[in-house]
Formats: structure tokens, C-alpha cells, sequence
């Protein structure tokens, strides 16, 4: 199969990637010329050199191609609303525009569990075993989800449209070996003191291997159940979020538990504070804390990935302790948790 992707460079684009590169087919992914591309060029695969904001790009990285995954995407709790629009919604309708152009058949989408996500001073995100019919809130704190939530509803609004066929897919808490930027913000806050927990602690959340959320991204591209469907792909399993931070850490040769727990409400004010601070002084570094990142420890979330093992035979192979088996071993295997802060 002629496929392209962007985001190669990223955590799941990369092991995507490597996946996909095993199976004899021809791949173009597009990067940009300051990424990291040592990796991709261990494979046998195309680079075609542009970005998200450059739509010209697109006709290079979309020339005789069948499938789209649309990976990349501008990823904060931070920062201008425009660019998180340019680079999230846009961008993606420049490509699906170009994806009908070029003849492409299927188009993925990368969205992400949170666009659903609703707290307020007064109410966090209680989330339990929802499926894909659960609304979009009306309104959204931060302008990243705002951007995602358009963007699904753009592609879907594609699906059949001059013979494209589009997919939503939806992870959450992706976690495994190989994580270069999720995990190391952790580790680094942990050790710095500042990894304090909003809530009570009893947050549950259903995160996702990052096998599996590949292994999900593949079978929806070669099922005709996936077109014009939203999916909600985890490890099928709900752990309370402390617990599973604590793993992670644990599996790096930390030895971390809190101390204390900030009341969401406290919690929630300062950060809206905080923003205020950084919205008046037009400061657009992220700031230490936010409401997402406050709604993010403290509220709980767990989705059902029953219309994904339906629909797309999904089955998630990678449980909990083979994962943590696998990520301790690449710790060990890269030198250690200081390698990995530092790379």
C-alpha cells in the first residue's frame, strides 16, 4: 500500500512507522527540516520536507497515495488560538482537501479522548465508561481541544465525499517504551517536588499502550466498518491515576507518592489565575500549571472501546504488566531516567 503520514517523528508516528514499514509498504512521511529524522532514515521510506502551515507540501507528500494518517498536530495547554486553529483545524482541511485531489481512499485522523472533557471551577469531569455518542461540551477551556473537536467534526463531515473515506480515532494516556515527551515531563516534575495532585486521588482513567493505539490505527484503515466513525481505542482496563503515575515512575527506578493533595477547587483557582496573569502580560510560554492540567489529575475518565472490538476487531494485547515489563527494560536499556530527561 502507498501510504503517508505526518507526525513520523513523533511517539506513535514513529512506532507506527516501524509497524508499518515491516509489511512492504511504500511510505512518504512529511517532516519538517529542523525534526530528528535519524530514526526515519534507518527505514525504507520517503521524506518529503514541509509542515502543516505549508499546504504545498501536501501535493508531494499525497502524490499516489491510498492512505492518510494525519498524526501531526500542534500539541500544548498553552499558547495563541490562532495558531492551535492554523495548525490543527486548517491544516487539516488543507489536507483533506489535497487527499480528494490526489485520489487518496482513506483518510485517519489522531484525535484524542479529551475533546469531550468539561470541568469548571465547581465541577470536574466525571467520565465513565462512555462511548462515542457522548456530546462535545459547549464550550472548552483551553484552545487545543477546541481545535482537536472542530477538526474530528471536519473529517467526519469528509467521510464519502469524492470517494474519501474518513476515521476518527480517539486514545487516551498513551504510555509505553519509547516515550521521549510525555514521560520525561513527568519524571522531571516528580523530581523537582512539584508533581502535587489536584483532587481527592481517586481519579480512575483507562490509558493506552502504545502498541495497542497502533496496532487500532492499522485495523482501521483496512476496515470498511471504520468509515465515517468516530473510536475510542484504550487498554480496556480503569486504574486509578495515581496508581498508574506511580507505576510509571516506579518502572524508571523512582520511588515517588504524594505527600499532599491540592483541593481541585484550589487548585483550579490558582491555575485560572495564573492564566489571567499570562493572558494580561501576553506571555506565551506555558505556564507551570493550567485548568487542563488541574482537570487532568483530578478528574476521572474512562471510555469503551466496544465499538472498536466490534467494529474493528480491536483487541488490546498489551496488558498492564507486560507494559511496565517492557517500558522498565528500555529505561534500563537507554542508561537509565537522566538519559532520558536529558535527550
Amino acid at each position: 500500500m502507498n501510504i503517508a503520514i505526518t507526525g513520523a517523528t513523533g511517539f506513535i508516528g514513529g512506532e507506527l512507522v516501524k509497524e508499518l514499514s515491516q509489511n512492504n509498504n511504500q511510505i512518504r512521511c512529511l517532516v519538517r527540516k529542523s525534526s530528528n529524522v535519524v530514526k526515519l532514515k534507518e527505514l525504507d521510506l520517503q521524506l518529503c520536507y514541509g509542515d502543516l502551515d505549508d499546504k504545498e507540501s501536501f501535493k508531494e507528500l499525497l502524490n499516489n497515495t491510498e492512505i492518510v494518517f494525519h498524526l501531526a498536530a500542534y500539541v500544548s495547554d498553552w499558547g495563541k488560538r490562532e495558531d492551535f486553529i492554523k495548525l490543527n483545524y486548517y491544516a487539516t482541511h488543507d489536507l483533506l482537501d489535497e487527499s480528494i485531489r490526489s485520489g487518496v481512499k482513506k483518510f485517519i485522523y489522531m484525535s484524542t479522548s479529551s475533546v469531550i472533557w468539561k470541568s469548571e471551577l465547581f465541577d470536574v469531569h466525571k467520565l465513565f465508561d462512555i462511548d462515542e455518542d457522548y456530546p462535545y461540551p459547549d464550550t472548552f477551556n483551553d484552545y487545543y481541544n477546541e481545535s482537536k473537536a472542530k477538526a474530528e467534526k471536519l473529517v467526519l463531515k469528509y467521510n464519502d465525499k469524492n470517494g474519501l473515506n474518513t476515521t476518527v480515532i480517539r486514545a487516551s494516556g498513551v504510555w509505553g517504551a519509547g516515550d521521549t515527551v510525555i514521560l520525561p515531563r513527568i519524571i522531571k516534575t516528580a523530581l523537582k517536588g512539584f508533581l502535587i495532585p489536584a483532587g481527592d486521588g481517586h481519579g480512575i482513567v483507562s490509558p493506552c499502550h502504545i502498541y495497542n493505539l497502533v496496532n487500532a490505527l492499522i485495523l482501521s484503515s483496512q476496515n470498511s466498518n471504520a468509515f465515517g466513525k468516530i473510536y475510542f481505542i484504550n487498554d480496556g482496563i480503569k486504574i486509578n491515576h495515581i496508581e498508574f503515575i506511580k507505576m510509571l515512575l516506579n518502572c524508571c527506578g523512582i520511588q515517588w507518592s504524594p505527600k499532599f493533595y491540592v483541593p481541585y477547587k484550589i487548585g483550579y483557582s490558582i491555575a485560572w489565575l495564573i492564566e489571567f496573569i499570562y493572558k494580561l502580560l501576553k506571555i506565551y510560554k506555558p505556564p507551570v500549571i493550567s485548568r487542563f492540567m488541574i482537570s487532568a489529575i483530578a478528574g476521572s475518565r474512562t471510555y469503551s472501546i466496544k465499538r472498536a472490538e466490534e467494529e474493528l476487531g480491536y483487541n488490546p494485547e498489551i496488558d498492564l504488566d507486560t507494559g511496565m515489563n517492557e517500558l522498565s527494560k528500555w529505561i534500563s536499556s537507554i542508561g537509565g531516567y537522566k538519559t532520558l530527561i536529558k535527550s
